[in-house]
C-alpha cells in the first residue's frame, strides 16, 4: 500500500514537473518575441541618438558663434522601454510597429541655425553684382534706344533729302526738256523762214536761171526747192530742165506724195 502510494505520489510529482516545464516553455516562447522587440527598440534608439548627436556636432561646427550649445543626448535606458507583458498577437503587432518606427526617418527638428557671416557677405556681394549688372543693362538699353531714335531721325532726313533731290532733278529735267523743245521749235522756225525766203528767191528768179541752178544740185535739194515754190513756178523751172532730169525729179516728187 505504501508502495502504491509512493508510486502515485511520484507520478503526481512527475506530472506536476511536466506541467511546470510546459508552462515554463510557453512563457519562454511568449517572452521571446517581446525580448526581440525590446532589443530592436534599444538598437533603434541608440542609432537615432548617434545620428542626432552627429547632426548637432556638425551644426555646431558650421556656425562660428552658436547661440546655444547642444547637450549630448543620452541613449535611452532599457528600463524605460520595459513594458508589461501583453498577449502574443499584440506582441507581434507591437514588434511590427517598432520596426516601422526604427526604419522611418527621424522627425525631430534641430535648433535654429545661424547663417555664417561669410555666407551673408557672399550673398550681399552677389546681390550688389547683380544690381550693377542690372543697372549696366538698363543703361545700355537706354543708350540703344537713343541710338535707335537718332537712326530713325537720320533715315527720315535721308528720305526727305532723297525726295528733295528727286524733285529737283525732275524740275531740272522738265526745264531742260522745255529748253530743248523751245530750241527745237526755234530751229524749226528758223529753217521754215529760210525755206520761205529761198522759195521767194526762186519764185522771183527767172525760170532759166532757176533751172540752171537745179541742174547742179543733188536730187534731194532740188526736190525740196520744187516743194517750197508754188506749183506754177515749179512747172516753169522743170520746163527749162533737161527732159531726163525733169522726168527723174517728177518721179521722185510723186513717190513722196502721201
Amino acid at each position: 500500500m505504501m508502495k502504491v502510494c509512493f508510486m502515485n505520489s511520484s507520478s503526481t510529482a512527475l506530472r506536476t514537473d511536466r506541467v511546470r516545464l510546459t508552462g515554463t516553455r510557453r512563457d519562454d516562447s511568449t517572452a521571446r518575441p517581446h525580448r526581440r522587440s525590446l532589443l530592436l527598440r534599444l538598437v533603434g534608439g541608440l542609432i537615432a541618438s548617434t545620428v542626432l548627436f552627429w547632426v548637432m556636432v556638425q551644426l555646431g561646427q558650421a556656425s562660428p558663434e552658436p547661440k546655444s550649445k547642444v547637450s549630448p543626448v543620452s541613449p535611452p535606458s532599457s528600463t524605460q522601454n520595459v513594458e508589461s507583458p501583453v498577449p502574443h498577437g499584440e506582441q507581434n503587432e507591437s514588434g511590427d510597429q517598432s520596426d516601422a518606427k526604427l526604419f522611418a526617418p527621424p522627425t525631430n527638428q534641430g535648433p535654429a541655425i545661424e547663417v555664417p557671416r561669410e555666407v551673408l557677405e557672399m550673398l550681399e556681394q552677389r546681390k550688389r553684382d547683380l544690381d550693377r549688372r542690372e543697372e549696366a543693362i538698363r543703361q545700355n538699353e537706354e543708350r540703344l534706344m537713343i541710338v535707335r531714335i537718332q537712326i530713325e531721325e537720320l533715315l527720315e532726313q535721308n528720305e526727305a533729302l532723297e525726295k528733295k533731290i528727286q524733285s529737283t532733278q525732275e524740275k531740272k529735267e522738265d526745264r531742260l526738256s522745255a529748253q530743248q523743245t523751245k530750241a527745237q521749235g526755234e530751229k524749226e522756225r528758223q529753217a521754215q523762214e529760210e525755206r520761205t525766203r529761198l522759195a521767194k528767191m526762186y519764185e522771183s528768179m527767172p525760170s532759166e536761171d532757176a533751172a540752171a541752178r537745179l541742174e547742179h544740185m543733188p536730187d534731194r535739194k532740188a526736190i525740196e526747192i520744187l516743194r517750197l515754190v508754188k506749183s506754177k513756178t515749179a512747172g516753169l523751172i522743170l520746163s527749162q530742165v533737161k527732159a531726163d532730169r525733169a522726168a527723174k525729179l517728177t518721179e521722185q516728187l510723186l513717190a513722196q506724195l502721201p
